[in-house]
């Protein structure tokens, strides 16, 4: 009588899922919601610690990463009529980083702070208007851009051309 092999490999079970519909649609359902208003709040919180003179490198990474999203949205179609805000939030931010290398503190002017404000707003506009899948797939199209360096801008390469 012939004797059955014994399995080779470690048993691992399949994953389960825990909400099909926000998998499958894209997150049609309620189920971004929570993850949407931790997003608000980690995006306010970092341009208040910034605006009141106390922000750090993460803060700024973090609304340069919201501002990213935001162009990255608008190349997609979704709202693109905000797409001079986020430029000017952009351009804004990239000055605040030259300001930053220079004085190892990050400072709004006035005028950079207006652009600040209309890009925040317009970009919690594009949050709350879309689906998560479509965040989630501007957010890895940024990611692509910097890892391949494609459209991208670096503060120390806008400070090299400033100098010479």
């Amino acid at each position: 009588m012939k004797m059955k092999t014994k399995r080779n490999k470690k048993y691992k079970p399949r994953q389960v899922s825990i909400n099909p519909l926000s998998e499958i649609f894209g997150g049609m359902s309620d189920a971004h919601q929570p993850h949407l208003q931790r997003l608000l709040v980690v995006n306010s919180l970092c341009f208040q610690a910034i605006v009141q003179g106390r922000g750090t490198r993460d803060d700024w990474d973090k609304l340069v990463g919201a501002i990213n999203i935001g162009n990255v949205m608008c190349e997609m179609g979704i709202g693109d009529e905000f797409r001079e805000a986020m430029i000017a939030g952009r351009d804004a931010l990239c000055e605040v980083g030259k300001r930053y290398m220079r004085n190892s503190r990050f400072v709004f002017t006035g005028d950079e702070l207006m652009a600040m404000n209309e890009a925040m707003a317009c970009h919690t506009a594009q949050l709350e208007n879309v689906r998560a899948i479509d965040i989630d797939r501007a957010s890895n199209e940024v990611i692509r851009r910097i890892k391949h360096g494609l459209n991208t801008t670096n503060v120390r390469a806008e400070l090299a051309k400033e100098a010479a």
